[in-house]
């Protein structure tokens, strides 16, 4: 008897499991991104109004669809509740489908054990990569239990789903943190600036461990140019990338910077005297978290990017 595959499973029942789960890690991933930055814990206390704090009950809580059927509404003070937490539910739903899809469309369906481990690891991978981007768009700040753990995490199930392989993604963990420490030691040693953080180091080095070495340089490719993209339409359009002011070191005087994490794009910028100058930095000193484009060409790279990046590859040094 053949053992059972992902092929024998109906297609509405991966889809609905892959949303439904998608959906409630992001409904978990909500408080992580509330609470991480704010220093708080993550399991304590249950899920409450953050006007009137009132509990929120448990069929209130249901992703998405508990949003909608309050209006968007403190079912107990009627006060808003932000369309961010919907959105991120079903923006993480979103992640999860897809990860299930290119799963289902192997050439050769695989068991279903192995299908199931390769959606939990590539998911966790998703999840942390999305995680990463809303708190760094934050707090210019990545947690280490998602950048570090995550490199530990990709590296381990390396040994286990078929793919990138184990050496592929040691080597990808080590190029990933190599590229970005040096960029940092050349900018704070020779340029006397702050640029690359080891934050965004040690996420490219999570990156490479699930996507070896083609997505880390894809993601670094990636993400620089989508970086400055939106940082030519920030300065633009006066769009903020930063973080959220209240999430900053409130210690500092009046008229100083603000406190600098090591995870944004950004430079030490001299005293000026002229106010037009000291009103347009410049392009090159213009501060954004890069974190988010690290994830934005990651999560491209996993779906589905990787297969025309081998694609030209083979085109490329074919005789």
């Amino acid at each position: 008897m053949s053992p059972i595959s992902t092929a024998d499973l109906p297609l509405w029942f991966i889809r609905v499991f892959a949303l439904s789960w998608g959906a409630i890690w992001g409904s978990f991933a909500n408080v992580v991104i509330y609470r991480w930055p704010r220093e708080l814990s993550l399991s304590h206390p249950p899920s409450r109004c953050p006007h009137c704090e009132t509990p929120i009950r448990f069929y209130d809580n249901v992703p998405v669809l508990g949003w909608m059927w309050l209006g968007g509404k403190c079912r107990a003070c009627r006060a808003p509740i932000s369309p961010r937490y919907p959105f991120v539910e079903a923006l993480y739903g979103v992640a999860a489908f897809v990860v299930a899809e290119r799963i289902v469309r192997m050439e050769t369906a695989p068991a279903l054990s192995l299908g199931l481990a390769t959606f939990f690891a590539r998911f966790a991978f998703a999840w942390g990569l999305l995680t990463v981007a809303f708190i760094d768009m934050e707090t210019f700040l990545i947690p280490d239990f998602l950048s570090i753990g995550g490199a530990v995490l990709g590296i381990a199930v390396s040994f286990v789903i078929p793919g990138v392989g184990w050496q592929s993604s040691v080597e990808g963990a080590v190029l990933g943190f190599s590229l970005l420490y040096a960029l940092h030691f050349i900018w704070s040693r020779f340029l006397k600036r702050e640029g690359m953080g080891l934050g965004d180091a040690k996420l490219l080095a999570a990156i490479g461990a699930f996507q070896g070495p083609g997505g880390v340089l894809f993601a670094l490719f990636a993400g620089s140019i989508q970086g400055l993209v939106a940082t030519l339409i920030s300065r633009a359009t006066g769009w903020q990338l930063g973080p959220d002011p209240s999430l900053l070191d409130e210690d500092d005087d009046e008229g100083e910077e603000p406190a600098k994490s090591d995870d944004a794009v950004k430079s030490e910028e001299p005293a000026k005297t002229d106010d037009a100058t000291r009103d347009d930095p410049g392009l090159m000193r213009t501060v954004i978290p890069f974190g988010p484009f690290l994830v934005l060409g990651a999560l491209e790279y996993l779906l589905g990017m990787d297969a025309l990046v081998r694609d030209l590859l083979e085109h490329l040094t074919a005789p």
